[in-house]
């Protein structure tokens, strides 16, 4: 079979990883559900399957095209990211790098600085990190978005979002609650 590059194992280690991790995971919440004969975790099981499903075939897919090109001789190029190294440098990687772990920075501060206070701001760097850079707009559509959801989700579906645990954060995010449903 055709020779993987390093990127192509680490993705497969990774997600296959990611998917073993996840499925352990569930076992913390698996408990019988009286309406529902599979239980609390089979949804998340369901997805962690298919997550692995498709780490697996493209695992195989990239395994074929490599073997595929090496049977007639073509030298494969050295892909979309050393195009993106050559044409803008390292920069480049560093803003992916960020643009990625942002969403999970937010989730991971969620529970304790709450969702009030803290949407605002990852709404704000994610526009910036995709590119965003005028003021005005930076300003504007974060708070359009978060507004609109904010008021969607408090007041008419009465959805508790978090208001964090952390002194100040905690009582902030409640101001935020009681202003809106009033």
């Amino acid at each position: 079979m055709g020779k993987l590059t390093g990127g192509q194992w680490f993705e497969i280690v990774f997600w296959g990883s990611f998917a073993a991790a996840a499925y352990f995971l569930t076992f913390q919440f698996d408990r019988e559900v009286q309406m529902y004969r599979f239980g609390a975790a089979a949804w998340p099981r369901m997805v962690i399957l298919v997550i692995l499903a498709a780490a697996v075939g493209q695992f195989i897919t990239d395994l074929r095209v490599r073997k595929a090109a090496e049977a007639r001789g073509v030298e494969l190029d050295a892909g979309y990211f050393r195009k993106m190294a050559d044409e803008h440098g390292a920069p480049v990687f560093v803003r992916m790098g960020i643009t990625l772990a942002l969403p999970l920075v937010y989730a991971a501060l969620l529970q304790n600085t709450g969702y009030y206070f803290t949407t605002p701001f990852f709404l704000a760097a994610y526009l910036y990190m995709t590119g965003e850079h005028r003021i005005k707009w930076l300003i504007g559509v974060p708070l359009l978005i978060y507004a609109i959801l904010t008021v969607i989700f408090t007041r008419f579906l009465f959805v508790g979002l978090p208001v964090g645990y952390w002194p100040g954060f905690y009582d902030f995010g409640n101001w935020m609650v009681v202003l809106i449903r009033q």
